[in-house]
């Protein structure tokens, strides 16, 4: 009788073992395969456009991209899969608050464009000098065009800027239907100042030469 207690017990012990390690894994293989950690997933991209400049000038320089779709910048962030993921105001954007609420700048100056799928045709990077808060008399503006599917150095290059309203091409290319690109160069070709001596300017390219907000 005190043998099959015994037993009983060990057995018992046992079986509330492998219910425990079993619960455990259950949970550790939910959490491996979060759905909502999978949904958050950055969407894919072809190609990445980066502008960035010298960071502590709080200068505030415009990526535009005129692409197949048409044109992207600040005031028309997207147009099909090209998108304006990153705005750069300059320092006006830069702060971040600390714990005790003040305010601290962090000196990236930076705009991003993707492209997020392919579509054939020319693509124009161009860069405008929209606004500085002081007065600057000339900044080294760098881009780097990269494809990403696979992975390549489209362009990298540089140009100095000194006025309000100067517009810049910074590099031209196009895109084949498989995704490869084509016809690198730097011709010039205006985007924002295009629009607004066109017959039916839009608002978003009059803003640049305005007191006003944004860029």
């Amino acid at each position: 009788m005190r043998n099959y207690s015994s037993n009983l017990a060990f057995i018992d012990l046992l079986f509330n073992l492998i219910l425990g390690i079993t619960f455990l894994f259950i949970v550790a293989f939910i959490l491996i395969n979060d759905p909502e950690e999978k949904e958050a997933i950055d969407p894919k991209a072809e190609y990445m456009i980066v502008l960035t400049w010298d960071n502590e000038a709080d200068i505030d320089i415009d990526l535009w991209v005129d692409s197949p779709s048409g044109i992207v910048g600040f005031r028309s962030p997207q147009q099909g899969h090209v998108h304006l993921d990153k705005d750069d105001l300059g320092h006006r954007n830069d702060y971040i608050y600390s714990q005790n609420k003040e305010p601290e700048v962090v000196y990236i100056n930076r705009e991003v464009v993707t492209v997020r799928g392919i579509q054939a045709g020319e693509y124009t990077i161009n860069a405008f000098y929209y606004f500085a808060k002081q007065n600057y008399t000339q900044v080294t503006v760098n881009v780097e065009v990269i494809k990403l599917n696979p992975f390549a150095i489209v362009y990298e290059g540089s140009k100095k800027m000194d006025t309000r309203g100067q517009e810049e091409t910074m590099v031209r290319f196009s895109m084949k239907e498989d995704g490869s690109f084509y016809g690198v160069n730097n011709l010039p070709k205006e985007i924002v100042r295009s629009q607004k001596t066109s017959n039916s300017p839009s608002p978003s390219v009059m803003a640049p030469f305005s007191s006003m907000g944004g860029g």
